[in-house]
């Protein structure tokens, strides 16, 4: 079980890294605050303890709620990534998007809101 657990943090690692790298004004330009706001609200200590640990010791035990939504974010990542034209991924998670679902916000904007878009699909 041992084993499984490090892999576990090892891959925590590499998500919050990854995460980190995505957050960048080139990508998705989300501030501190965002970040943590999507990572379920952690503290901004909180996640700079983590991003340290996880590029010193490359691995990083992590709650299953901040797991559960690094993947999603993967998750998203690779849906914009597989439906928009290469190289304009940034684009995709930044612009607003003519559907019900989002109702003119991005992607970034849909997923910090306090309210779903249309609250009758939620």
């Amino acid at each position: 079980m041992t084993i499984v657990k490090n892999s576990m943090n090892e891959i925590n690692a590499v998500a919050l890294i990854w995460f980190e790298e995505k957050r960048n004004s080139k990508y998705w330009d989300l501030t501190l605050d965002q970040a943590s706001i999507l990572l379920g609200g952690i503290s901004h200590n909180t996640y700079n303890s983590l991003l340290n640990r996880a590029s010193k010791e490359h691995s990083i035990d992590l709650s299953s709620d901040v797991e559960s939504r690094l993947s999603l974010l993967l998750g998203i990542h690779k849906a914009i990534a597989l439906s928009s034209p290469k190289g304009y991924e940034s684009d995709f998670w930044n612009r607003p998007i003519n559907h019900p679902i989002f109702q003119r916000r991005s992607v970034k904007e849909a997923l910090l809101a306090k309210e779903p878009a249309n609250k009758s699909l939620s």
